[in-house]
């Protein structure tokens, strides 16, 4: 179809633009959501007795962000193929005629299939910027008693907000994930915990000879924050 109608080519980028645009903010405030919950819980108790707060933040950073991600890319994925599907199928019916309908079908199904990962690496990029922003805010209170805490050196730091009045936890927990007291804040091996979260960014499958994305693309994608998805370029497959 691209090759018997080359100018068919630049609605595929718009179809795509148009597929994250749609489902971007729900799928990156739902998870972000969920992960700041759950990360902001674990990082006040595990940190309760940990007087640096560069250690924490880091240690929030780096499970928030992995979380918040790790949700927006399952999240979306079936998603977005679909609405890529139907933007291209709208686009391109109404460039063509009846005649041509099963190349269309043929192209819709193999662009959105060959766009997939590169739209849903931004929609992951989008959730973990927002994550990282708003788990700062939920923890600056914890994070200013720390910094309060260096002007009294002789005394130890302890955080009392996590036993909370008819609250089993931790009291409820066993002995290993209870929060203990440490001169020197957190051992190695507790941190190693959240340094686990760290992990190399996700990368594009762009199958050779298939698809070319717009000049640059191949050098990863300009960085996209949440409601911000016109950086996506893409290009139909060739014949």
């Amino acid at each position: 179809l691209f090759a018997q109608q080359p100018n068919l080519r630049r609605v595929v980028p718009v179809a795509v633009d148009r597929a994250i645009r749609e489902i971007i903010q729900p799928v990156v405030e739902r998870s972000v959501t969920i992960a700041c919950i759950t990360s902001r819980e674990m990082i006040t108790k595990d940190f309760a007795m940990e007087p640096d707060e560069k250690k924490m933040r880091k240690a929030a950073h780096l499970m928030v962000s992995n979380l918040a991600g790790a949700l927006a890319l399952v999240t979306c994925k079936e998603p977005l193929r679909v609405s890529i599907g139907n933007h291209l199928r709208t686009l391109l019916a109404q460039a063509t005629g009846r005649e041509e309908q099963p190349l269309v079908d043929q192209v819709v199904q193999v662009c959105a299939s060959e766009n997939l990962d590169l739209g849903c690496m931004l929609i992951e990029k989008a959730a973990t910027e927002k994550a990282m922003r708003d788990i700062d805010e939920q923890i600056e209170r914890q994070l200013a008693q720390r910094r309060e805490s260096i002007e009294n050196l002789n005394q130890p730091f302890f955080d009392m907000s996590i036993f909370r009045t008819n609250s089993r936890y931790p009291a409820a927990l066993p002995d290993p994930l209870r929060p203990t007291a440490n001169p020197g804040g957190l051992a190695m091996h507790q941190l190693m915990v959240y340094e686990a979260f760290q992990r190399n960014p996700r990368q594009p499958i762009v199958p050779p000879n298939r698809s070319a994305l717009a000049p640059g693309a191949g050098k990863g994608p300009a960085p996209a924050g949440a409601g911000k998805p016109g950086a996506v370029g893409a290009a139909g497959p060739k014949p």
